[in-house]
């Protein structure tokens, strides 16, 4: 039994970095990969895992978010339909404590993972500014040239996400002097990475999570009197670089057209969100502690719809994950999200691994801005990314790999 454990420790060695090479490029693969670590960590299960040292509170927060899941199971109105899908939605909760705890107790694995997902991304920026060129295979997008989407793998939000944070972690490894040639090429991954977001999509999403990543580092990298400078003269260049792309100008005047028109169309981006806005703490009205239960939200809003025919367009869920939990798991659930986003930049701040630290921030930053116009603990590539990564940085932080 114990050369049983031991051979499976070192698989999972290799299984956990596996894992963070595949979600970014191969959802399906990733899950298969990620079933074989939650095996692994059963089968080399310890009791040092239930060590009150072991847990940070992110991870209490977690497991106290995903509880909250299971318990609002016991009062939904919801179909088992909707409420499996939130469950199945929700448990990468837990699964991201399970590699929260393993990356903690076995830090040598941490520079792997975070390698490994760098890596993923790196091939997905190589791949984006092959589309502008090429037709590549394995790519979402099929329009070679300037002034389209170009997007890898999932939808442009999604890549953009992750692509936010590769930049933020290139700039993490410029070192002064600025001259030095690693510096230079982490310079250019960032600068593509920029133009990326900002010239090879369409989102506008994109570009809010880039200057929330950015804003994030300079204020822990920099911190002090520097950044009376550096905020304007960052905001100067993002405003710069957007505005000398087309596709960008294009769409931020879309944005302008749907956020004046947002009480009239209701089916535009910005309109969707507004009339969400507007409907869901209607709903969360009826219920506001507890909320209506697991999956509710799906069922529950379209009641509060003005038109019944519009229940399939913004049942699936209401681009705001604070709403989201609010509906479903009332003041409670709300409270708990906060309590974990709090709880995240609190382990950073405390933190003395410099890199780690930068990237715990504008990872939490990310995924604050994102739920205030998304649903990004839901969407199934996004919760994947936030939370593996979330998981990685906080043992980072807490236990930094020794080397």
């Amino acid at each position: 039994m114990i050369a049983i454990r031991q051979k499976t420790t070192v698989a999972l060695g290799w299984l956990v970095p596996a894992l963070f090479l595949l979600f970014p490029v191969a959802m399906a693969l990733s899950n298969v990969v990620l079933l074989l670590v939650l095996i692994g960590f059963a089968v080399t299960f310890s009791s040092v895992y239930l060590k009150r040292d072991a847990w940070s509170w992110p991870a209490i927060w977690l497991m106290a978010l995903f509880g909250m899941v299971l318990v609002g199971m016991l009062y939904t109105p919801a179909p088992w339909h909707w409420v499996s899908v939130n469950l199945g939605k929700y448990a990468k909760f837990a699964y991201a404590v399970v590699l929260m705890l393993l990356l903690a107790r076995f830090p040598q694995w941490q520079k792997r993972a975070l390698w490994a997902f760098v890596g993923a991304m790196l091939f997905i920026l190589a791949s984006t500014w092959l589309n502008v060129w090429f037709v590549l295979p394995w790519s979402t997008t099929k329009t070679p040239g300037w002034g389209v989407s170009h997007h890898v793998f999932g939808d442009y939000i999604t890549q953009n996400v992750m692509v936010s944070f590769l930049v933020v972690f290139a700039l993490t490894k410029v070192q002064r002097p600025w001259l030095g040639r690693m510096s230079l090429v982490w310079l250019l991954v960032a600068a593509l990475g920029v133009v990326s977001i900002t010239h090879l999509s369409s989102g506008r999403t994109g570009a809010v999570l880039l200057l929330a990543g950015l804003v994030s580092w300079m204020l822990v990298r920099w911190g002090g009197k520097k950044l009376w400078i550096g905020l304007p003269v960052l905001v100067l260049l993002v405003a710069g670089v957007l505005a000398s792309s087309s596709v960008m100008r294009e769409r931020i005047a879309l944005g302008w057209t749907e956020f004046a028109k947002r009480d009239v169309d209701v089916m535009s981006s910005i309109g969707h969100r507004a009339y969400n806005y507007r409907t869901v703490p209607k709903m969360m009205a009826e219920h506001p502690i507890v909320g209506h239960g697991t999956g509710a939200y799906h069922i529950e809003v379209c009641r509060f719809l003005e038109n019944p025919e519009w229940c399939d367009t913004f049942r699936w869920h209401p681009h705001n994950q604070f709403l989201f939990f609010g509906a479903d798991h009332g003041l409670i659930g709300v409270l708990l999200y906060a309590a974990l986003l709090l709880s995240l930049y609190r382990v950073a701040m405390r933190s003395d691994h410099a890199q780690a630290k930068v990237l715990l921030v504008s990872l939490t930053s990310i995924l604050l801005v994102d739920s205030m116009i998304n649903s990004p603990l839901f969407s199934s590539r996004e919760s994947h990314f936030f939370l593996f990564m979330m998981a990685l940085l906080v043992a980072m932080n807490l236990r930094p790999d020794p080397e």
